[in-house]
């Protein structure tokens, strides 16, 4: 709450900046160590999804620990449910259009540009 009091940014918006940032960094930070664009991708997005299960337990601990998991009401599951889909799903769009559309592809090989003008 302190985040959401500080930045003036909605729990919905975070979530999104969250989920966002986290798969760009991932992809950032993986890009030396992974070569393969598709498989550093994937990692990303596990990681992004990692870091959303763990804030919602973070959210809901005060009713897991003493109680347990299966205590949490619908009301909690649904806003769990709805803070995961604002956290994973523009990562999981932007992994869908770059590994089955060619949006994030370079139009023509920088090569071929420079031997045109040669």
């Amino acid at each position: 709450m302190n985040v959401v009091e500080t930045t003036g940014l909605a729990k919905d918006a975070l979530h999104i900046y969250v989920g966002v940032g986290v798969y760009l960094l991932c992809l950032f930070v993986l890009r030396p160590i992974i070569k393969n664009h598709n498989i550093r991708a994937f990692i990303a997005l596990i990681v992004v999804t990692g870091v959303a299960l763990s804030g919602e337990y973070l959210d809901n601990r005060h009713i897991i620990i003493p109680k347990g998991l299966l205590v949490l009401e619908m009301v909690d599951i649904k806003a769990s449910l709805h803070d995961l889909m604002n956290t994973c799903l523009l990562p999981f769009v932007l992994f869908a259009l770059n590994k089955w559309t060619r949006i994030f592809q370079a139009s023509s090989s920088p090569s071929k540009l420079l031997k045109k003008t040669r």
